[in-house]
C-alpha cells in the first residue's frame, strides 16, 4: 500500500483562527510546484483525505486540479493535533485505497514517524508544501518505508 502524506503550503498568520489561515501567494505558488513534480511519478491515487482547516482545503483543490478523478474526503481525524494512531487505524480500514493525506504538523510529521520508525518520538519533520510516499506492506508502527519525498 502507498500512502502519501502532504502538507498544506505556507500560511498567512493573520487569520483570526487557525482553522481559518489562508495559503499566501508563496504557498500557493510551491503547491502548484510540487503537485507537477507529483504528477510526473504517476501516481495511482483513489482517495484523498483532507483536513476542513482552509489552507489544507487550498492545497487539496490544486490537486483536484492535475487529478479531477480523485475521491474527496474531509475528516477531523487530520487536524494538527490529531492522533496518529487513529490515523493508523484509519489507513488499515482503508487498505483498498491509495491514500493521499492533506493535513498539517505536527501531525504529519508524528504519523510518519510512527509509519517508519514506530514511535512519535523521532519527529521526522515535513515542511510545507511538500509530500512524502510511503510504502507499507503491513500497516503497523515501524513498517513503512519512504519510497520518496518531493519538495517545491
Amino acid at each position: 500500500m502507498l500512502i502519501y502524506l502532504v502538507r498544506h503550503g505556507i500560511a498567512d498568520r493573520r487569520a483570526l483562527s487557525d482553522p481559518e489561515r489562508e495559503l499566501t501567494p508563496a504557498g500557493v505558488a510551491e503547491n502548484r510546484c510540487v503537485v507537477k513534480k507529483f504528477f510526473l511519478q504517476s501516481p495511482v491515487l483513489t482517495k484523498c483525505v483532507v483536513s476542513p482547516y482552509a489552507r489544507a482545503r487550498q492545497t487539496a483543490a490544486d490537486f483536484l486540479l492535475t487529478f479531477p478523478n480523485l475521491e474527496f474526503e474531509v475528516s477531523d481525524l487530520i487536524t494538527p493535533n490529531g492522533n496518529p494512531y487513529e490515523i493508523m487505524n484509519f489507513i488499515d480500514e482503508n487498505q483498498q485505497h491509495s491514500l493521499i493525506m492533506i493535513s498539517h504538523n505536527p501531525l504529519l510529521s508524528n504519523l510518519l514517524s510512527l509509519l517508519v520508525d514506530g514511535t512519535i518520538e523521532t519527529t521526522r519533520q515535513i515542511n510545507t508544501s511538500t509530500v512524502v510516499c510511503v510504502l507499507m506492506d503491513v500497516v503497523a508502527p515501524g513498517c513503512g518505508e519512504i519510497k520518496y519525498a518531493l519538495e517545491p
